[in-house]
């Protein structure tokens, strides 16, 4: 019989997340501007630097999973890689932050820093994640694990906007040197997180697993994990599901300097709104928990979604001052924030759904899958955040117009509600685990390894 969860285990499984986002959110907010404004490249190169890195960043996903499901280490198959993958993703972020030699030559460096870096921290994330589901079958252990992490996620995103742009300055003072500086600090805290939940897990590092290190078992290939997809509706709709509501979220984050700026003439509230919408993703995370266990995660995931497209649409269809506006979003920010809290513990779902319904267990590989939709709407949002700006007549520095704040207004609001009102669809119809039939499904499989002894 599995061991219970220790209390500390589920209340510190998201102090990894804490220390990624600290790490990763330097990416996230200031690559583009270093590669310009302190690496210097010229905009060719810049170019050239970004398209790469983003198709090998969507390329990787896949290829981690495959990874990680094929690997199995001494320290077990999905915790080993807490202990292993931070200290090289760190090492090879900070040659993505470096300026070293010509223009061409650093670009390289760049571009090699980016793609193994990223390649690492993917298989170690998507190990962090498994562990949710491979640590223990009990759902409420899986949702309490998986609002933790929400929780922290938001704690190291509002403390890398607190901390980040100071450290940067003060360790360069105004050269390239404050981000690779930054990047080795922010490094070793993610380090030092990542390692925690490794010594706490030692008791753990077999659970959900086939064997531990030394002996044999039936390696799963390619085209089975790939199989894993296609049968798996629910799934298909997660990933189709998170792949909307991060689009929309991305696209919000995009136009929110041109709303300020041209819509409500206010620039300089800016920092408060995106800092209060890390404030509220927390506060999101922290009643994701009972909420969930009390009507299920599906129809958790599916209420706070409607309060998010619901209140986006009131910021669309009434006219709102700074104040309203942003009081108006940071309610409607909890619909995203709940179902970030709920990512890891469905994803654990659709793991149980797979194995029951193929009778073989691709937790690694399905939970990587959980960078997916973060990955694509990267790609697309510049696609849509251009032809909203396009399509507003937007020029740079141009005077306000009301053709303009119009369709800045319908990118903000109604583009983002649109977009997730379809990815709400793909979960309606699509992701139809319940509490019941997940027992259900879960009974099954233990009956049929019982009968496999």
């Amino acid at each position: 019989m599995e061991k219970r969860l220790k209390k500390s285990i589920i209340n510190l499984y998201g102090l990894p997340s804490f220390g990624f986002q600290l790490f990763v959110n330097m990416e996230v907010f200031y690559f583009a501007a270093f590669l310009t404004d302190f690496a210097k490249l010229p905009m060719a190169l810049v170019g050239i630097v970004l398209m790469v890195t983003s198709v090998f960043d969507i390329l990787w996903v896949p290829t981690s999973g495959v990874i990680l499901e094929k690997s199995n280490m001494r320290w077990g198959k999905y915790r080993s890689w807490l202990l292993v993958g931070p200290p090289f993703a760190a090492l090879f972020f900070i040659l993505q932050f470096s300026k070293i030699g010509s223009p061409a030559i650093n670009a390289i460096i760049i571009i090699i820093g980016f793609l193994v870096s990223h390649l690492i921290w993917n298989i170690f994330y998507g190990g962090h994640i498994a562990l949710n589901s491979s640590m223990t079958t009990v759902r409420e252990e899986r949702i309490a694990m998986a609002s933790n992490r929400g929780m922290f996620n938001s704690l190291g995103a509002i403390g890398f906007s607190l901390i980040g742009m100071p450290l940067i300055l003060t360790l360069g003072k105004g050269t390239a040197m404050g981000y690779t500086l930054t990047v080795v600090i922010t490094g070793a805290v993610m380090i030092a997180a990542y390692y925690a939940l490794f010594f706490m897990t030692k008791d753990y590092a077999f659970h959900g697993t086939a064997v531990s290190s030394g002996k044999t078992e039936d390696k799963m290939s390619i085209g089975d994990m790939l199989k894993q997809i296609i049968v798996n509706p629910p799934l298909i709709g997660l990933m189709l599901g998170e792949l909307g509501r991060y689009l929309g979220r991305f696209v919000i984050f995009g136009l929110a300097f041109y709303y300020f700026k041209y819509v409500v003439n206010n620039l300089a509230v800016i920092t408060i709104f995106m800092t209060g919408l890390n404030v509220v993703c927390f506060f999101g995370a922290a009643i994701t928990n009972p909420i969930a266990k009390k009507i299920g995660e599906r129809n958790t995931y599916i209420l706070s979604l409607l309060i998010f497209i619901i209140g986006l649409l009131a910021v669309w269809a009434l006219p709102m001052s700074y104040i309203s506006f942003m009081v108006i979003m940071f309610i409607a920010y909890l619909g995203y924030g709940m179902p970030d809290a709920l990512g890891v513990a469905m994803y654990s779902a659709t793991v149980d759904y797979g194995e029951w319904k193929t009778g073989k267990n691709a937790r690694g590989f399905i939970m990587s899958l959980i960078s997916f939709p973060i990955k694509a709407a990267i790609l697309v949002r510049s696609v849509v955040i251009t032809a909203v700006l396009a399509g507003a007549g937007y020029v740079a520095n141009m005077n306000p117009s009301i053709e303009l704040a119009n369709g800045i207004k319908n990118g903000i609001a109604l583009v983002p509600a649109v977009i997730m009102l379809i990815g709400l669809l793909f979960i309606i119809f699509l992701y139809k685990i319940t509490p019941q039939n997940l027992t259900k499904m879960q009974k099954e499989i233990a009956a049929r390894k019982a009968q496999q002894v």
